[in-house]
């Protein structure tokens, strides 16, 4: 279950040897779907997408700062108490509708994404910054890219964009970091290592 005013990974993969994304409309159409569905429910710091599976580094927001939001599902009885399930199905409605529209476009059936989406609470600065970098260095460590710069799927270019998207948090990593350069050199190419 995922929880209120948590810091999570929130990743998956497609099924089998499938692919999430096929052309680049269609990554395009996932981010819109998850400003619709996850936008409002949770802060989000940072995101790869690659062509089989993709991370999200988020904190869900605290219930009581959701109850004046309208037209959101799981809201308890007149309004005053989040159920306790509300997050996770905001991110099952998220998923189910970007995997109607894939299977509708590309003439599929079954489901598109492992079982259940993968999450990790992050309950530690070190570990928050670690996975920060590990989400940004995902297209190069799989080798989709040689530069995590030339990656479009992810939020690394968007904090040098001074028009992000709405979701995104950038000022929680400016407010960390001393300067532009501080963040690309915490992006600079490591030796590989295990998997966060």
């Amino acid at each position: 279950m995922i929880l209120p005013n948590t810091v999570y990974h929130i990743y998956n993969h497609a099924n089998g040897r499938d692919n999430l994304f096929a052309e680049s409309e269609n990554y395009r159409y996932f981010l819109a779907l998850y400003g619709k569905h996850i936008g409002l429910v949770a802060e989000t710091y940072a995101f790869c997408l690659m062509p089989n599976h993709f991370h999200f580094l988020l904190r869900t927001r605290r219930c009581e700062n959701l109850l004046g939001l309208k037209n959101l599902e799981g809201l308890g009885a007149e309004g005053t108490k989040i159920k306790e399930r509300f997050f996770s199905q905001q991110f099952s409605n998220f998923f189910n509708a970007y995997s109607k529209a894939f299977n509708k476009k590309y003439n599929r059936r079954g489901s598109l994404f492992q079982k259940n989406v993968r999450r990790k609470s992050i309950s530690s600065e070190s570990y928050f910054l670690r996975l920060f970098d590990y989400i940004h260095q995902n297209p190069v460590r799989h080798g989709f890219t040689p530069f995590i710069d030339e990656w479009q799927a992810s939020s690394y270019g968007l904090y040098f964009n001074r028009n992000p998207l709405a979701w995104l948090n950038t000022e929680m990593m400016e407010d960390r970091l001393q300067s532009i350069e501080e963040f690309r050199m915490m992006h600079q190419p490591k030796p590989l290592r295990k998997s966060v």
